[in-house]
């Protein structure tokens, strides 16, 4: 069992909690390295620190940041670069880029629910004492963009704290961190960062410290060994997502150093598509014999417009122009929720009034938007007329259709098999092109292991044998040889065993699920006086069962605790942990922040419902938006303020 805490020299101590936490300490007094969590004062006491004189942050993740109270006159230092999210984070939580649309990442993981008051800020290369230690601040992005390590010399000692880079020797706390694009957006950024990663790890390695300290992790005493285990151990793995990436047919230029490498699956060649489809965007569309069309995903106006020319060209439909009678749209399914396949679908359907199909995983997003945040999210709502089960089958026209559950590109996707005039087509939404799988975007959920992600969507293929496999960003359609599925599966096996020695987890997916914990719903709109429900959803990933607890934080002034709560979750199976959230009835409470007005203004009351309602008026406006952070221990492992639901506050 960890203890909790251990020393590293006569004036240096690390606290265990659910993040470490170096105290550097002089008599009664302390400096703060990533102080989070209620343990440390216990800790604190032990030593005999009475007075934490000043706090320093390697990054603004929440897991790292709340949860230890701070005084009024301790100083607080953060890397230069990411000021405005620890003093100004509301403009992440009420900026729509950061909420719809998500193709960038950075920032997006663990943002705080509330700004912390800063006093200094610390750039590559600032030096400055502290008691008996003299410290140098390094930027080392990688985790985040603007993350920084402090190099503590003291007792004839170099220490290097340095946040979530590495958190043992050849791993990472996690990979989703690292999306980040680089010729692209971020969401096609899989292991972006990871050359920003390296460059900070060697950049330490120079900085010759004695002992590597990570936010998270163990405290590694040989630190070049370390680094090269991760440095290694990360070339393998993205090489092993290379070798059978579909983004090589979209950007190959991405992967020029990789052609021809031993071990990476060829690109197949594509083939027509049968003469009765059309593609327009992200759209397919089936023209039956009879004239009437099925169609496929309308990510914008332009596929409506394109519907139209073709029914007024006559290319629809059983009547001739001169007939007044429109040509038919009679069925609509849904691949996935992302916004270029969605975005149209309320004008579609209030253009083309005809039944809307999905599977069941997919509905619950696309009907619900809101409740989710998701990579590629859009706001628009989707009808849904029909949800489909794994394996439902029926007949449009000629066409005998049935669908699936197929967790490819994101795990919120189904796939549809079509067959007639003699051809077995299936489109797979955006899972797969000619060069692989689109596994590009940590936040798909693209789960390893049997029967989940890619493999359960590969062993469908090989069981229903399709002529003909459709992509919606691709124009011909391909398929794969009984070979080619091999190589996938096989890769895929490989990947499982060695992104899994990548994390301090007993399975990867923990380790690239972001999702893996999440709230639903996600966004919610709560009246004042009434009581929200909230339900915090858990994946668990191993082969064992599993018990979670959790517990949401409420905003102080609302002078509500709820208790925690724990679930026991079967192997592989999802849980979930559900709570009634009781809302303040007054108008103010929980409406105000202390960063709506001056510090001055608040001495001499308790709480803002203290003051005449006429007293804020022209200063302060009502918060809206409320984020509630969740905190987490899985595992009997405490994993801090873990995941965030929004509460939109509504009402007079």
């Amino acid at each position: 069992m960890q203890t909790r805490f251990s020393q590293l020299s006569h004036h240096l101590y690390v606290h265990h909690g659910h993040v470490n936490t170096g105290i550097l300490r002089d008599g009664d007094r302390a400096l703060l390295i990533d102080p989070s969590g209620t343990t440390l004062r216990t800790t604190l006491s032990d030593l005999g620190i009475t007075d934490v004189e000043q706090i320093l942050f390697t990054h603004h993740h929440r897991d790292s940041t709340t949860g230890f109270p701070m005084s009024d006159n301790v100083r607080v230092g953060i890397p230069a670069k990411e000021a405005a999210w620890f003093s100004e984070v509301e403009t992440f939580w009420n900026d729509s880029q950061y909420r719809w649309h998500l193709y960038n990442y950075r920032p997006h993981n663990l943002m705080l629910a509330n700004p912390i008051p800063v006093t200094d800020t610390y750039a590559e290369g600032a030096q400055f004492e502290w008691g008996p230690a003299s410290l140098t601040v390094l930027e080392t992005p990688g985790h985040t963009d603007g993350s920084v390590t402090y190099l503590i010399d003291v007792d004839g000692e170099r220490f290097a704290f340095s946040g979530d880079l590495i958190y043992d020797e050849g791993q990472l706390w996690e990979l989703y961190s690292l999306q980040k694009g680089q010729q692209t957006s971020d969401y096609h950024g899989f292991l972006g960062a990871r050359d920003e990663l390296t460059e900070s790890l060697e950049k330490i390695r120079e900085a010759s410290p004695t002992a590597l300290i990570p936010t998270h992790g163990v405290v590694m005493h040989t630190p070049d060994r370390a680094i090269d285990a991760l440095l290694q151990r990360l070339a393998h793995c993205y090489d092993r997502y290379v070798a059978i990436s579909a983004l090589r047919h979209y950007f190959p230029k991405l992967f020029a150093e990789f052609e021809g490498r031993a071990g990476h699956m060829p690109i197949r060649e594509g083939r027509p598509p049968p003469e009765f489809l059309r593609h327009f965007g992200t759209t397919w569309l089936i023209i039956s014999e009879n004239g009437e069309a099925f169609v496929m995903d309308c990510g914008s106006p332009n596929v409506i417009k394109q519907i139209q020319q073709l029914q007024a060209e006559g290319d629809l439909g059983r009547n001739s122009q001169a007939d007044m009678t429109p040509p038919e749209v009679t069925q609509f399914w849904v691949t996935h929720y992302h916004d270029d396949h969605v975005d149209a679908i309320p004008e579609f359907q209030a253009t083309f009034p005809c039944e809307t199909i999905t599977d069941s995983v997919v509905a619950r997003v696309i009907t619900n938007p809101s409740g989710f945040r998701l990579p590629c999210i859009s706001p628009s709502v989707t009808r849904v007329d029909r949800i489909t089960g794994d394996g439902d089958s029926w007949q449009w026209n000629e066409f005998t259709m049935t669908a699936y559950h197929f967790p490819g590109q994101t795990y919120y996707h189904g796939g549809l098999l079509v067959e007639g005039r003699g051809v077995r087509m299936f489109f797979a939404g955006d899972s797969f092109t000619m060069a692989g799988i689109d596994d590009y975007c940590s936040g798909n959920r693209n789960l390893l292991g049997k029967d989940a992600g890619y493999e359960k969507c590969l062993r469908r293929i090989q069981q229903l044998k399709p002529t003909h496999i459709f992509n919606c960003h691709v124009d011909p359609a391909f398929d794969f040889t009984d070979a080619e599925i091999q190589c996938m599966l096989d890769t895929l096996a490989e990947r499982e065993k060695c992104y899994t020695a990548l994390f301090p987890w007993d399975h990867a997916n923990y380790g690239m699920d972001e999702q893996w914990v999440r709230c639903y719903p996600y966004e919610q709109e709560v009246a004042r006086g009434e009581t929200a429900q909230l339900s915090v959803e858990i994946t668990n990933h191993s082969y064992e069962p599993r018990t979670a607890i959790a517990q949401p934080i409420l905003p102080s002034r609302w002078g509500i605790e709820i208790a925690s709560a724990e679930t026991t979750i079967p192997a592989r199976s999802d849980g979930h942990i559900d709570f009634s959230v009781p809302i303040p009835q007054s108008e103010w409470e929980g409406f105000v922040t202390p960063t709506n007005i001056p510090q001055s203004e608040w001495e001499g009351f308790v709480t803002p419902t203290n003051i005449p309602q006429g007293e804020w008026e022209g200063f302060v406006t009502p918060t809206s938006r409320i984020v509630i952070p969740v905190d987490i221990t899985y595992d009997e492992r405490p994993l801090g303020q873990f995941r965030e639901a929004i509460f939109v506050l509504t009402g007079d």
